[in-house]
């Protein structure tokens, strides 16, 4: 019987995070430097610091992920779903990350007037956090 043992996928041992994608990478420096900028108001400094990380790290999820925040915030949700959509694209397979990506995707079509498209984003993100089982 235990040919047909079923048990959860190995969890990520720790949280997804920018250190976590980025570690070694002169990327993480970049956006350190964005993020600062931000919080001082500074946002096209953001986003140049942010476009340059991506030219070291042009499969950085959380780059992307980063990018679409600051169009939420600067009121562009088109560019910010495009972003968060990429961000997906790119992601590795940590179910909160995952989540945490479209329910960003659902707050950008929410704010262009796509409620069907924000009820869609929020069933993906519900269903990134159901547990998965895999034969052992």
């Amino acid at each position: 019987m235990s040919g047909c043992a079923v048990r959860g996928p190995e969890m990520p041992a720790e949280p997804m995070t920018a250190s976590v994608e980025l570690d070694g990478s002169p990327a993480l420096s970049l956006l350190h430097k964005a993020e600062a900028a931000r919080h001082q108001g500074e946002t096209a400094a953001a986003e140049r610091y942010l476009e340059r990380a991506l030219n070291i790290a042009p499969d950085s999820s959380w780059l992307y992920k980063t990018l679409a925040d600051l169009r939420l915030f600067e009121g562009d949700a088109r560019g910010a779903e495009g972003f968060a959509l990429k961000a997906l694209r790119l992601a590795p397979d940590y179910p909160q990350y995952r989540a945490e990506l479209w329910e960003m995707v659902a707050t950008a079509r929410e704010r262009q007037g796509d409620k069907a498209g924000a009820d869609d984003a929020r069933e993906r993100a519900a269903k990134a956090l159901e547990p998965r089982t895999q034969p052992v």
